[in-house]
C-alpha cells in the first residue's frame, strides 16, 4: 500500500512535466517546420525566378484565405501572374517544384497542369495542435525572384508561435523587407 501510495504521488508530479515537455516538444517542431517552409519557399523563388506565396490555406488546403490565424495551417504556391492567388500550372506556367523538366503523363509534348502528382500549391500544411497559437500576417507572404519579399519599400513580416499551456514561451520568426529568415 505504501509502494502504491509514493508511485501516485510521484505520477502526479511527473505527469504534468511530460506534458508540458511533449507541448514544447510539438512548439519546436511547428517553429522548425514554418522556418523550413518559409527557406524553402525563398530558395525555390530564387532558383524558378517565379514569385511564391506562403500564405494561410483554405479548408481544402488549394487555396489561400486572408486573415493573421495561421493555426489552420498554410501552403506554399505558385504566382507567377502576380495575382497574390495560387496559379494552376500550366504548359506556360510549369510548376516550380519539379527540377529539369515538367510532367507531361500523357505525352502530348506539353506540361500537365496541377494534379497530385504535380501539385500548386506546392506545400500544404495541416492544423496546428490545439495546445499552439501561429499568428502572421493577414495578407500572404509572398518571396520574389530577386529574394525579397513584398512590395518594394515592404517592412519585416513576422509569425508569432505560442503556447497555450502555462510557463510556454513565444517563438518569434521574422521574414526582413530583404527575404533573410531569422528566429528567436
Amino acid at each position: 500500500m505504501v509502494v502504491v501510495s509514493i508511485g501516485a504521488i510521484l505520477a502526479t508530479i511527473a505527469v504534468p512535466s511530460l506534458r508540458d515537455t511533449l507541448n514544447d516538444f510539438r512548439q519546436k517542431s511547428a517553429h522548425s517546420l514554418l522556418v523550413s517552409d518559409l527557406t524553402q519557399a525563398r530558395g525555390e523563388a530564387i532558383k524558378r525566378n517565379v514569385r511564391l506565396l506562403v500564405c494561410v490555406r483554405n479548408a481544402a488546403g488549394d487555396a489561400c484565405v486572408s486573415g493573421t490565424d495561421w493555426q489552420a495551417g498554410w501552403l506554399v504556391c505558385l504566382d507567377a501572374d502576380a495575382d497574390g492567388a495560387c496559379d494552376t500550372a500550366t504548359a506556360a506556367l510549369p510548376n516550380p517544384i519539379i527540377v529539369r523538366l515538367c510532367l507531361d503523363a500523357d505525352a502530348d509534348g506539353a506540361c500537365d497542369t496541377a494534379t497530385a502528382a504535380l501539385p500548386n500549391p506546392i506545400i500544404v500544411r495541416p492544423a496546428l495542435d490545439a495546445v499552439l497559437t501561429l499568428t502572421g500576417p493577414a495578407t500572404p507572404l509572398r518571396f520574389n525572384a530577386n529574394s525579397s519579399q513584398g512590395a518594394t519599400g515592404s517592412t519585416a513580416v513576422t509569425f508569432t508561435l505560442a503556447g497555450t499551456w502555462s510557463g510556454a514561451v513565444s517563438r518569434v520568426i521574422t521574414v526582413a523587407p530583404t527575404g533573410n529568415i531569422s528566429k528567436s
